[in-house]
């Protein structure tokens, strides 16, 4: 694939490619599906343009601004020279609906200077804790929800990590978890509530993604292991900065999400990669709405205590180190029905590895409750679970707003679909999702 690259300095002039003789924006070749939106894109900018650079912004899935260091010419490229914007207008719809708009961006990270005053912090907490830099940081993730940069130090890695208003309370649960002593968790170093970011010490270990489907199970039952030790702890959790979805909240949210004709009768699109759903898709999800309640209903009666729920548990938020598992990123931590973390971990995985996690996941809650009440739980949390997932993305988008919500829609179209499915199969002849 092909990015385009806006490429700007401090006073918004615009790095243009003069190789046709026109001014245009300079493209970069990619052999993944999408270009890197990190350090790797600045390390392959520095090479090839000779420039140095930092990620701002992302306008779509190809189109990316980056903020040079400063205005000076690049040393290893000929043909390249500063233009004003004017000099590209029509070239990138994107780029021109960012210099129209008058509003600022919901993340801060994609406002020029936030790189220099996140180094600035990361500079004054080291130096509080003693500790020396030794490199510049690294961008590591950069987009609508969250920036991460990885600074290193002599005594290891550090991480800043900055997000949205919404899921500023992430350090604060962490650290409650940590002080239950019952599995690791990040060690939090400093936090800045105001700018809503926080250091962390570098975990390491294998990423989720690369263990065994064992180890994965092992994961499982981890995060079944911390939930059960919240049973009963739902107003700590709660004061830590965990929000209750109750059983009325979750039929307002399926009454709420299933009303948004702007989101399920939206048409295909780029930013939605053509992902929208069809009309006859939006008539069936929309008629689910009475299934749903009933959905609930039927869920609160199964009596499955309230837990802690991640909201996020994929195999990318877990890491193996030295035998032990450590689960991260509890931005979305809620006290809700554990099983609605089976949502997001059944994603993507074969049938038979579904079965083994839903027979590792009622195994594991047996001493609490029965694995086939566990199970019949399941039948109706399943749907439910897919609408858990709908209403924090539709939320994310709502936050991001149009400029950004591309991050967020297909994901919601796939969850829609897996919806309908779900609701197709109320016997769960299917473990995982379609």
């Amino acid at each position: 694939m092909e990015a385009v690259l806006v490429i700007v300095d401090q006073d918004g002039a615009v790095l243009c490619d003069m190789a046709g003789g026109n001014p245009t924006l300079p493209r970069m070749p990619f052999d993944g599906r999408w270009p890197p939106m990190d350090s790797e894109l600045t390390d392959r900018v520095r090479r090839e343009l000779g420039l140095t650079t930092v990620v701002l912004e992302l306008l779509d899935f190809t189109t990316v601004v980056l903020l040079a260091a400063d205005r000076a010419r690049p040393v290893r490229a000929d043909g390249f020279a500063w233009h004003g914007h004017d000099a590209v207008t029509g070239q990138s719809r994107v780029l021109d609906r960012r210099a129209a708009r008058s509003r600022p961006p919901a993340s801060d990270w994609f406002r020029p200077g936030w790189f220099e005053r996140a180094e600035s912090y990361i500079d004054g907490e080291l130096k509080g804790a003693g500790r020396v830099r030794l490199g510049p940081s690294r961008q590591i993730k950069h987009w609508s929800m969250s920036a991460v940069l990885r600074t290193p130090t002599d005594r290891g890695d550090v991480y800043l990590k900055a997000v949205l208003p919404r899921l500023a309370r992430e350090p604060e649960i962490t650290r409650y978890l940590a002080s239950l002593r019952i599995a690791p968790f990040a060690h939090i170093i400093a936090m800045s509530p105001g700018d809503r970011w926080w250091l962390a010490e570098n975990f390491g270990g294998v990423d989720g993604w690369a263990v065994s489907t064992e180890q994965r199970r092992a994961c499982l039952t981890q995060l079944i292991m911390v939930q059960k030790e919240t049973i009963h702890r739902g107003d700590e959790l709660i004061a830590a900065g965990c929000v209750p979805l109750t059983s009325a909240s979750l039929a307002d949210g399926v009454r709420s999400i299933m009303a948004r004709d702007d989101i399920w009768r939206a048409p295909k699109l780029a930013k939605n990669l053509d992902r929208a759903l069809t009309d006859e898709e939006a008539d069936r999800l929309q008629a689910l709405t009475p299934y749903l309640l009933e959905c609930v209903e039927r869920l609160d009666g199964a009596a499955i205590p309230a837990t802690i729920v991640h909201r996020d548990f994929h195999p990318g938020n877990v890491v193996v180190r030295d035998g032990e598992i450590l689960l991260h990123d509890w931005s979305f931590a809620t006290v809700a029905n554990p099983l609605f973390d089976l949502a997001s971990w059944l994603l993507d995985v074969s049938e038979p590895d579904a079965a083994a996690y839903l027979d590792a996941c009622f195994a594991a809650w047996a001493d609490i409750v029965a694995p086939e009440r566990m199970r019949d739980a399941w039948r109706v949390a399943k749907p439910l679970a897919a609408v858990v997932e709908m209403m924090k993305l539709i939320e994310l988008a709502d936050i991001v707003g149009p400029d950004h919500d591309f991050n967020w829609l297909p994901m919601t179209y796939g969850w829609g679909r897996r919806l309908l499915n779900a609701a197709a199969d109320p016997d769960l002849t299917i473990n995982g999702w379609r």
